[in-house]
């Protein structure tokens, strides 16, 4: 098999499928996910390829369209020079290895589209150096934390903290927990309380603590690089954890009272959250804070801008450990480093994505 390397514009991906019959090896969640963060993709499927028979001969819609899925035999059929296979799963080895067993694949055309998400999210458009939405600090010198379990700090976590204290000696770090936080205000937050999923807790309740008192809201198993203190001269902040979806755990800020902060979190007001121990049934926040912001202007391409007063930095920012190949690139621009341990999940290390609101 042939794998096409070093694809690192949109462009060349694109010259590469050029006249080709671009097939899919993988019809779950990471599908979408690419094709969220590659929108032109979708037009290019010709169909879809999955190892679960019970899938063979259904329809997957993505984006609005309908492919068909077939098992992998089906690529028997095709003419294998015409053919660009794209690996959509996170078992790519196991597919590679699966593949290459064949003879008649020795020719075949692949590509793993990790490095060119990498490439297009680290060549995002920052802001103008030196950069300030306003003269003076606007977000007040709090850094926000939240650690609802029984269970102390593990100290890998308490690394981070610790970090943050070091950096910031001049900032109020703030902890919340059951002493000093009403769980009970909301019931989203409340019932995934009771069912002791902590990051479902602090889905609600960071967005709660910074709309009431303002400041800048950090997840424990975030690193911080530099000073934050640029971030404090916008009105709101938060970033992109990908191209196409950002995140309030990485880090976000803004102050107090600010309506787009109180727009998510009363989102929180019409929804249930569901108890379950297969973490493919749940639904991220970064679903819902990106839906919301969408709604407000939000261009899913991984670019700063601004949307209702609140700026959106791109992934070097507070996420410079790549979602897509676990990779850490460090910039000049990086301020956090959301290590995203996924404790909550179990055995997994991603949740399904869920329907865009």
């Amino acid at each position: 098999m042939n794998r096409i390397e070093s694809i690192n514009s949109i462009e060349e991906f694109f010259r590469q499928l050029k006249d080709k019959k671009c097939i899919c090896f993988g019809a779950g969640r990471k599908l979408d996910e690419i094709c969220s963060d590659i929108p032109q993709l979708v037009d290019r499927i010709a169909y879809i390829m999955d190892n679960n028979p019970g899938l063979h001969g259904t329809d997957r819609e993505i984006a609005g369209q309908i492919k068909k899925v077939y098992l992998p035999e089906r690529l028997c059929t095709e003419d294998i020079s015409t053919v660009f296979l794209i690996l959509t799963s996170t078992y790519k080895k196991e597919m590679t290895e699966q593949l290459e067993k064949n003879a008649k694949f020795k020719e075949l055309n692949y590509c793993e589209v990790e490095p060119l998400l990498d490439a297009m999210a680290w060549s995002a458009k920052c802001p103008a150096a030196g950069y300030r939405k306003n003269k003076t600090e606007v977000i007040p010198r709090k850094i926000h934390y939240i650690w609802f379990s029984e269970n102390p700090v593990p100290p890998e976590l308490q690394k981070n903290i610790d970090g943050w204290k070091r950096l910031c000696p001049d900032y109020e770090i703030c902890l919340w927990n059951e002493k000093n936080y009403d769980v009970t205000k909301n019931p989203y937050m409340y019932k995934a309380y009771k069912n002791k999923k902590w990051s479902f807790v602090s889905d609600y309740a960071r967005l709660d603590i910074i709309y009431q008192n303002g400041g800048i809201y950090l997840d424990t198993d975030v690193e911080m690089i530099r000073r934050p203190d640029e971030l404090l001269y916008n009105n709101a902040f938060i970033g992109f954890e990908r191209l196409s979806t950002v995140n309030t755990g990485s880090g976000f800020g803004a102050e107090k009272g600010f309506p787009l902060i109180g727009e998510m979190r009363d989102y929180y007001e019409n929804i249930e959250f569901i108890d379950s121990e297969n973490p493919d049934d749940m639904i991220l926040c970064p679903i819902y804070e990106t839906g919301i912001l969408s709604r407000h202007g939000l261009k899913r391409n991984g670019n700063f801008q601004i949307v209702s007063g609140m700026s959106v930095y791109p992934v070097m920012y507070f996420n410079a450990k790549s979602l897509y190949s676990d990779r850490l690139k460090i910039t000049e621009e990086t301020v956090t480093v959301h290590h995203c341990s996924w404790t909550w999940a179990g055995s997994k290390s991603k949740i399904k994505t869920g329907e865009e609101i």
